[in-house]
C-alpha cells in the first residue's frame, strides 16, 4: 500500500474506487466500508484508495480530540484490509470552504478519477458541510460515477461509530469497544524510565509515554505488549499511582510477565484485552503488592483464554 500525504504528491493513470473520512479507529463499520472499496477496485481493474484527513477536522477547529488511532496504525489497518493507496489531505480553511460541487468535481473526479464512492451513512462535505450523500449521488450522474452508501451498525442498541467507541473506552465498557473495533484496542507509545517502585515491589514496568491516544478509563487490564513484533503478555495499570506518594500524573505502567530485556526507548504496542478492577488507594505497600500478585494470576488465567 502507498502512503501519500497531500494532493499535490498524487497522480494516478487509472480509474479508481474511493471512499472519503477520518476513519479513526478502522472500527467494523469503516471496515464494510473499506472492504466494498476493494471489492469494487478488483472486480473492475481500478485502484482502491481511502482518504483522509489531517490534522482530524475537530482539532483544526480547536476542539479537543484523543485519537484512536495515530497514522501509523491507520496504515497497518489499512493495509491489512487490501487498500491500494492511502491518500493523507491537509485539512485546512481552503478544503473546509470548499462548494460541495467544487470538491466533486475538481477532486474526486478529475484528481482521484473516481468511478465508485463508498460513503457512510453520515459521511458530509463540502463549505458548512452541505454535502451529504444525496447530494454525493446527484452529482454521480453528472459526473459519471456511481455512488454507494453503507447504513449504519448496531451493537447493544448504540451506533458503531468513533465517538462512541471513545465514550466506552472512559466508561470502561472495553468488551464492547473492541467488538465495535473488530479487535483489542490498542496504543502506541515510547518506553521511558520510570521511578523504579515496580521494581521495588518485585514486579518491574515498562512505563509507557503516549500523545494524543485516548487511553481507557483508570484502573488495572490484562493486557498484551508487542515488542519488536513478538507479543508478550503482561498486566497493566492505568491512572495516577494514589497509593504511592508523590506527583500523581497519569501513568500507563505495564508488568510483562517472565521478562528481563531492557527496553527504554522502544516503540511498544500495548493491547487491552480485559479490565481487572478499578484503580484505588491501599493502606500500605503489602496490600499493594499482595493485589498485585492477584491481578497478575488473573491476568495470566484470562490471557490463557479462560475469559
Amino acid at each position: 500500500m502507498k502512503l501519500i500525504k497531500g494532493l499535490e504528491n498524487f497522480f494516478i493513470d487509472k480509474g479508481s474506487a474511493i471512499t472519503i473520512g477520518n476513519f479513526d479507529g478502522v472500527h467494523i463499520g469503516h471496515s464494510e466500508i473499506i472492504k466494498k472499496v476493494v471489492s469494487l477496485a478488483r472486480e473492475n481493474d481500478l485502484l482502491s484508495i481511502v482518504v483522509t484527513f489531517d490534522p482530524h477536522p475537530v482539532k483544526f477547529f480547536g476542539e479537543e480530540i484523543l485519537l484512536l488511532t495515530d497514522l501509523e496504525k491507520k496504515n497497518e489497518l489499512l493495509e491489512e484490509l487490501g487498500v491500494d493507496c492511502h491518500l493523507v489531505l491537509n485539512f485546512n480553511k481552503e478544503l473546509m470552504s470548499m462548494d460541495p460541487e467544487v470538491f466533486v468535481r475538481e477532486i474526486i473526479v478529475k484528481r482521484l478519477k473516481a468511478k465508485y464512492v463508498v460513503v457512510g451513512y453520515d459521511y458530509r462535505f463540502g463549505a458548512r458541510r452541505k454535502g451529504d450523500f444525496e447530494l454525493l449521488k446527484i452529482f454521480s450522474k453528472k459526473y459519471g460515477y456511481e455512488a454507494i452508501k453503507h447504513e449504519k451498525i448496531i451493537l447493544d442498541n448504540l451506533t458503531v461509530s468513533s465517538s462512541n467507541i471513545r465514550k466506552l473506552l472512559k466508561d470502561g465498557e472495553l468488551k464492547l469497544a473492541s467488538s465495535m473495533l473488530g479487535r483489542f484496542y490498542s496504543i502506541i507509545g515510547k518506553v521511558i524510565k520510570g521511578d523504579g517502585i515496580g521494581r521495588l515491589l518485585s514486579y518491574p514496568t515498562a512505563n509507557i509515554k503516549v500523545i494524543e491516544y485516548q487511553t481507557p478509563k483508570n484502573g488495572t487490564y490484562a493486557t498484551k505488549i508487542k515488542i519488536k513484533d513478538i507479543m508478550y503478555d503482561s498486566v497493566t495499570n492505568v491512572g495516577f499511582r494514589p497509593t504511592i506518594p508523590g506527583n500523581h500524573e497519569l501513568r500507563i505502567e505495564t508488568h510483562i510477565f517472565d521478562f528481563n530485556n531492557d527496553i527504554y526507548d522502544e516503540k511498544v504496542e500495548l493491547f487491552f484485552v480485559d479490565y481487572l478492577r478499578e484503580e484505588k488507594k491501599f493502606e500500605s505497600f503489602d496490600e499493594l503488592k499482595v493485589q498485585i500478585s492477584e491481578d497478575c494470576k488473573r491476568a495470566k488465567y484470562i490471557l490463557k483464554g479462560n475469559v
